[in-house]
């Protein structure tokens, strides 16, 4: 299982580096719209961040759809090397678990069976200097974690948003895969912070904020459209 998950991660890291390189560079208030992947094998959308750091806390706050059977993929990268935020919501007959990786520590999730609406909002902290991770799912705090206090830094990171079946070696589902809300901040949010976030309160980023958003990306990739959590979306620009 260890070689495998590496191999996976030496995969992962190969596709990352070559999403970065890819097509259009763009900015736009992204407020009410959501990245749409409903091809096989698309790469993921680069979110540029503002600044280069260095920093050692952050906060990622985004919202994903509860029934869509494509996983949703957040990454944060430094570097080459493997100390890096990534997550992976799971989707279908998934759609409650999910895997966390901090710094190349796993941690097993599982989100709520009894959501009742379409989508789930979802924030993770991870404060390197005391080793602590948190997830926090529809405002509350769900698992904390303690973890090995490497105290790294992150300098000129690179973040990722995409499907992420391909990344764990599985094959990628047909239907459509909506992620919004993106934001990240380079601290860890208190509780009532992470509420207003999931009471659309205009709780921003300040490394990366989805309302004037920065991002690069293969157009054939993905899709910008409205957020509506529906099986055949119907795309607009």
């Amino acid at each position: 299982m260890a070689v495998r998950l590496s191999e996976e991660m030496d995969t992962m890291m190969i596709l990352l580096i070559l999403a970065s390189l890819s097509g259009i560079l763009s900015q736009t208030d992204m407020a009410c719209k959501s990245f749409i992947f409903s091809k096989d094998y698309s790469f993921p959308a680069q979110l540029i961040h503002n600044g280069d750091g260095p920093y050692s806390r952050f906060t990622v706050c985004l919202r994903s759809c509860t029934h869509l059977t494509e996983s949703a993929m957040f990454s944060l990268l430094s570097g080459l090397q493997y100390d890096y935020l990534f997550l992976i919501l799971g989707g279908g007959s998934d759609t409650n678990t999910g895997l966390i990786w901090v710094e190349g520590q796993r941690v097993d999730v599982n989100f709520p069976s009894n959501d009742m609406l379409e989508w789930r909002s979802i924030c993770l902290s991870w404060d390197s200097p005391n080793g602590e991770m948190l997830l926090w799912v529809n405002g509350e705090m769900t698992k904390r974690r303690e973890l090995l206090k490497r105290g790294m830094t992150y300098v000129n990171p690179r973040t990722f948003i995409g499907p992420g079946q391909i990344f764990l070696g599985g094959k990628p589902k047909l239907d459509v895969g909506e992620i919004t809300d993106v934001h990240v901040w380079d601290s860890v949010l208190t509780s009532q912070d992470v509420k207003d976030f999931h009471n659309k309160k205009e709780k921003v980023g300040n490394i990366i904020n989805w309302r004037a958003l920065n991002y690069d990306g293969a157009a054939e990739d993905f899709t910008i459209g409205p957020f509506q959590c529906k099986l055949n979306s119907t795309v607009t620009s």
